[in-house]
């Protein structure tokens, strides 16, 4: 089998001209883009002390505080890949 040249279709073409890697939203609910994905990171109703990741159709769950649940993201995207 002869290797193909992988390239960027129209839609990724979109979906990286959107910054990577920068938070946006509120207390309750943030999202990000992680190689061109969309993850969120929420804190559920029932557990307002607990920090949440979600990314295609994935989730990690228990951090404390917000900043180790961003810092971790990025580990967390990699894994899901």
């Amino acid at each position: 089998m002869t290797e193909k040249e992988v390239e960027m279709s129209p839609s990724g073409e979109m979906n990286f001209q959107i910054p990577q890697q920068e938070w946006s939203g509120n207390d309750t609910i943030q999202s990000s883009h992680f190689a061109g994905q969309q993850m969120f990171l929420k804190r559920p109703e029932d557990q307002p002390d607990i920090d949440e990741l979600h990314y295609l159709g994935l989730m990690v769950s228990g951090f404390e505080e917000i900043e180790d649940a961003k810092f971790n993201a990025p580990e967390f995207a990699r894994s899901v890949m």
